[in-house]
Formats: structure tokens, C-alpha cells, sequence
């Protein structure tokens, strides 16, 4: 794989195609997903993945809140699944919290130090 990381650009999905519900039983015909760690995603497809407009994760970029990597040769953003779970929290701390720009950056800020403790605590075990 290396340290380079891939740039994944979705094509527009037929959102009227819907899965097969498989029986019960057959639990070993279920699709694996595995997400590709290396993967980034162009703002367009972030667009389409999360629903948020790009205005607004310009926004959270330019407020602090979500990170991406730059291309320097063309200045695109690119977003890895972190910023994509990133965005998912914050989109669900407005929707749900009524949160500022603030509020979410304190409370995305005690989620991370939550996380890294956990971790370092189940390191410990």
C-alpha cells in the first residue's frame, strides 16, 4: 500500500436500487466491508456520502473542526474516513444539540481525549 494515500471518486448512485434482504439463515452470502484506512475522498464525494452541503464542510474546515489534506499541486481537499466520522458528529451534534462552532469544538475535543484514554486504558489490560 505504502504512504500514499488513494484518492477514491465515486460515481452518482441509482438511490431507487434496493438491496435483497437475505434469509435468516444464510448469514455467510452477507457482503464484508472492510474500509481501505489509506482511502481519501474528494469534497464532491463527501457531498454525497454525508448529505452535508460543501459550503458547510468548508465551513467546519476553515472553523478548525474537521482536517483535510491539500493536494498541492491542484489545492483540492481530500478527506479521510476520520473527517468523514467527524462530520457525521458534528452534523448530528447541530442537528440533535443545537451546537455552535464552540460547543461543538469543545465537545468534539472531550471525544477525542475520551477516545485516546480508552484506548490507553485498554492498551493497559
Amino acid at each position: 500500500m505504502g504512504n500514499t494515500p488513494r484518492h477514491l471518486d465515486l460515481q452518482s448512485t441509482n438511490h431507487s436500487v434496493r438491496m435483497n434482504t437475505p434469509p435468516e439463515n444464510d448469514s455467510a452470502r452477507l457482503p464484508i466491508f472492510e474500509p481501505d484506512m489509506e482511502a481519501t475522498y474528494s469534497l464532491e464525494v463527501v457531498v454525497e456520502l454525508t448529505g452535508v452541503n460543501s459550503q458547510a464542510i468548508l465551513h467546519y474546515r476553515e472553523q478548525g473542526l474537521i482536517s483535510v489534506m491539500t493536494d498541492p499541486e491542484s489545492g483540492a481537499h481530500y478527506f479521510d474516513d476520520a473527517a468523514l466520522r467527524t462530520l457525521r458528529r458534528i452534523e448530528h451534534l447541530r442537528a440533535y444539540c443545537e451546537m455552535n462552532d464552540s460547543g461543538l469544538r469543545l465537545v468534539l475535543r472531550l471525544l477525542e481525549d475520551m477516545e485516546r484514554l480508552e484506548a490507553d486504558l485498554n492498551a493497559r489490560r
